[in-house]
């Protein structure tokens, strides 16, 4: 817009851009033919596996054959429809620069895993599960100037995002998600619905913790379900949503998800001189984690030292239940698995010098040499071992963490030379 005649006498806009984009991508990202039936053919072996057949006796083996899933001709490719509106500019002598975009993703006819009952004695076909959109704002800003022989730089970014599904093409509106993720039999805890978030957090919701036995009775006598059969001081009371008396799969709710609302950044650095410096950072907010490092069937699975601040007595812990050997506090899928993923990551840190500048060699343009550290510092409140969590094994929910290993710190030496 700045090359326009009408745009010339606006004082300190040194550039203006208007921007505005649609378009649409197909995906097929399934294997091929997965929409037949295949036949799986195989010896009969005694491990559990994908060989199939029958046992005779003995020595003798006969081929057998399976039906690897179920088929389905309908299914098509999904489809990525995105609307963008956006804006760059710079103003002050191209000092600072402003570019910030609006957009509007939809995803049409996603490709997922049908939900099936395990009865159905073989895998399960992929179907087009519904439209997922997806929602944001995104703003980047960023500062150049000198003083001097000296440069810098300031730049900060983030953005905001709000996702929906919708349109499920089933009588319940519901993809489900697996089971026995978070420990042995363990049930489903987060899934797909229509007007939730992809992959929400499905469970109960809690109100702390029964101090004493007179907490107990009032609660019961208010018309409150239990989960316990026999609760104790020092059990988890959980939220009766229906008021009916009993803690069921009614009373379970929409917890959040593990996708962050909000993403931001900055960089920052100078060089003078030939001494450079410079620090990047990222982070996220918003973010709700499920973690579970302990099978909650076994009672002689490890606890993480946070169970150092359970129940012990009234009046001891308000979060963290009693310990007891039947886990019923942990049976149903809660808010106790959760934590907040929020975190600030300085990714790099970098210093470097150009001995070239004192060597003063015609024939060698820079010896510059630098350190520079990697996944310096987290700063969070999340208690595991790090916070930036990816997806599960179902590929659209992320934020379960299982114990994944930390990102390393790395420190690095080099020297770059020109000659």
């Amino acid at each position: 817009m700045t090359s326009e005649d009408w745009m010339q006498d606006v004082k300190g806009l040194d550039f203006l851009k208007l921007r505005a984009s649609w378009g649409q991508v197909g995906n097929k990202n399934i294997s091929n033919y997965a929409y037949t039936a295949p036949i799986s053919t195989n010896k009969h072996t005694y491990t559990f596996g994908t060989n199939f057949g029958a046992d005779l006796g003995s020595a003798a083996e006969t081929p057998g054959a399976v039906q690897e899933r179920l088929a389905n001709t309908d299914v098509k490719w999904e489809t990525s429809e995105q609307l963008d509106f956006g804006a760059d500019a710079r103003f002050l002598d191209s000092r600072l620069s402003v570019n910030a975009d609006w957009y509007r993703k939809i995803t049409r006819d996603w490709l997922v895993t049908a939900p099936i009952p395990a009865t159905a004695g073989t895998g399960a076909p992929y179907i087009n599960g519904g439209d997922v959109t997806n929602t944001g704002v995104e703003l980047a800003l960023n500062w150049n100037d000198r003083i001097g022989d000296f440069n810098y730089y300031v730049g900060v970014n983030g953005a905001y995002n709000k996702n929906v599904v919708g349109e499920i093409p089933n009588a319940d509106g519901i993809i489900h998600g697996e089971t026995n993720q978070l420990f042995d039999n363990s049930k489903e805890f987060y899934r797909a619905q229509n007007g939730h978030s992809i992959g929400y957090w499905w469970g109960l919701q809690t109100d702390g913790i029964f101090q004493n036995e007179k907490e107990i009775r009032d609660h019961i006598a208010a018309g409150n379900g239990v989960l316990q059969a026999n609760p104790q001081p020092g059990d988890v009371r959980f939220v009766d949503q229906n008021h009916d008396g009993v803690i069921d799969d009614s009373d379970k709710i929409d917890l959040g998800n593990g996708m962050p609302d909000v993403t931001y950044g900055f960089n920052l650095g100078f060089d003078w001189k030939g001494l450079d410096f410079n620090v990047t950072a990222y982070g996220s907010a918003g973010a709700e984690l499920v973690q579970s490092y302990r099978n909650m069937t076994n009672v002689y699975a490890n606890y993480t030292t946070a169970i150092l601040d359970r129940w012990h007595g009234e009046g001891t812990s308000n979060r963290i239940p009693r310990v007891t050997n039947s886990n019923i506090n942990y049976a149903e899928f809660s808010d106790l698995f959760l934590h907040d993923g929020s975190f600030l990551r300085i990714s790099n840190i970098t210093l470097g010098y150009d001995f070239a500048r004192l060597a003063r060699a015609e024939w060698l343009s820079q010896a510059r040499l630098y350190v520079s550290v990697q996944n310096a510092f987290t700063f969070t409140k999340y208690e595991g071992m790090d916070p930036e969590i990816g997806y599960g094994t179902s590929g659209w929910c992320s934020g379960i963490d299982l114990g994944f290993y930390p990102h390393p710190r790395i420190f690095l030496v080099g020297i770059n030379l020109q000659f």
